[in-house]
């Protein structure tokens, strides 16, 4: 076991916000890296598997008693009332962080939600930095965001929101906000860490976990492109164009893979030769890893190709890519099209009648490399493709941890 991490904020789900998120996110991908998890909040208890949750009702944002006293600092009135909860909120703390190795505080000390807390967590940190790592995620900030009128920025406990302390290390989000803290802490901007917020793709887009494990261990999500050829193993279906086309994808120097769904009809004597010869092509061709016929994985990750499993793939894939030389309709396309996939697709009659020029077509004799770089600019030309990749090899919590959290948590 790594690690013993607790992550501290007013409120966990399922009471809904951005930060929420962003903590559950977190928490979870810490504890498949096998790092012991501690959520410490206010507000909303939610049943989660290997995470544990303390729940401190006064440190949440709507504590009765925090609500009287924001109204008595309104007023400049720093109250007995204010100490008293402060100290409660410093005692249960500190015993909620036994036994932690690092904490991370997440928008507490530059919001003003709840000061009593920001005051007790001041302290905390003073004391126990020596033996906790704490880290500031400073997400928002009271003193920069003009909805907030704070008429006394500089008494305390309201300064407690501009101070800037060397004994932590402090994370924002964005280079924004690394620029608005650092003038708003009068700090060097090199003093504050940017890590992006992450996504949970597997939960958000709803993948089934065979089609998630294979993703992740084929690392679709490193890759320029993911082809997908949802088909019979017919030779109507012109694979070899596509595995021609993949070849010099590759050649410009694309990470590229091609998944074909299709098995081998154990009926049909002939599909089962041509499924072979398939591979065969492909060996010869040097595209083993970027070729991956699916059928052949479905033992290993106990994958059956389903409508189920048939939505997953094109949600994570980023192109259809269908060479037939002779089709009836093209189903397919209808589905790609639902899923709002891009398709480039061989000139026949009816799928240039399906696609009506919504598509990439292609001349069944035009030269591979010419396809390929007319695969290249039209996705090139397609925002939406692009800022879709950008967010799976930069965004996903896995590759957040693998790029940030790793080294800060070990």
């Amino acid at each position: 076991m790594k690690t013993s991490v607790a992550i501290l904020h007013y409120s966990y789900p399922p009471l809904i916000g951005g930060v929420e998120f962003i903590i559950k996110g977190q928490a979870e991908i810490l504890t498949r890296n096998k790092h012991r998890v501690k959520i410490i909040a206010g507000a909303e208890k939610n049943r989660e598997k290997n995470i544990q949750i303390d729940i401190i009702p006064e440190i949440g944002s709507s504590w009765p008693e925090n609500e009287a006293i924001n109204e008595e600092l309104k007023d400049g009135v720093v109250s007995e009332r204010f100490q008293r909860l402060r100290e409660i909120i410093d005692t249960k703390i500190k015993r909620s962080l036994e036994k932690v190795d690092i904490c991370i505080i997440h928008n507490v000390m530059t919001m003003h939600f709840n000061l009593a807390l920001t005051s007790a967590l001041d302290k905390i940190v003073n004391e126990l930095h020596r033996k906790i790592r704490f880290y500031l995620w400073c997400h928002d900030a009271t003193l920069i965001n003009p909805d907030y009128c704070v008429e006394n920025p500089h008494r305390y406990p309201w300064s407690l929101l501009s101070k800037f302390n060397e004994k932590v290390t402090y994370i924002t989000i964005s280079q924004w906000r690394k620029k608005q803290l650092s003038e708003l802490f009068g700090v060097p901007e090199d003093l504050i860490k940017v890590i992006p917020n992450g996504i949970d793709i597997k939960s958000f887009l709803r993948i089934s976990e065979p089609v998630w494990k294979i993703a992740c261990d084929k690392r679709f999500f490193d890759d320029d492109l993911v082809m997908f050829f949802p088909s019979r193993i017919v030779k109507r279906k012109n694979y070899e164009l596509a595995i021609k086309i993949t070849k010099e994808l590759t050649a410009s120097g694309k990470k590229c893979k091609l998944l074909i769904t299709a098995p081998p009809d154990p009926h049909n004597s002939e599909a089962k030769k041509y499924y072979y010869y398939l591979h065969e092509f492909a060996k010869e061709m040097e595209l083993e890893g970027h070729i991956l016929f699916l059928n052949d994985l479905k033992e290993e990750y106990g994958l059956k190709i389903g409508y189920r499993k048939l939505q997953d793939i094109y949600r994570i894939c980023d192109l259809l890519l269908i060479t037939s030389s002779q089709e009836g309709f093209g189903i397919p396309l209808l589905e790609a099209a639902v899923m709002k996939m891009p398709i480039a697709c061989s000139d026949i009659a009816p799928l240039s009648e399906l696609t009506r020029g919504q598509a990439l077509l292609f001349k069944l004799d035009d030269n591979p490399s010419h396809i390929a770089q007319k695969i290249i600019d039209y996705l090139n030309a397609q925002p939406t493709h692009l800022m879709f990749k950008r967010t799976l090899s930069s965004f996903s919590w896995e590759v957040i941890y693998r790029d940030y959290l790793k080294d800060l948590f070990n």
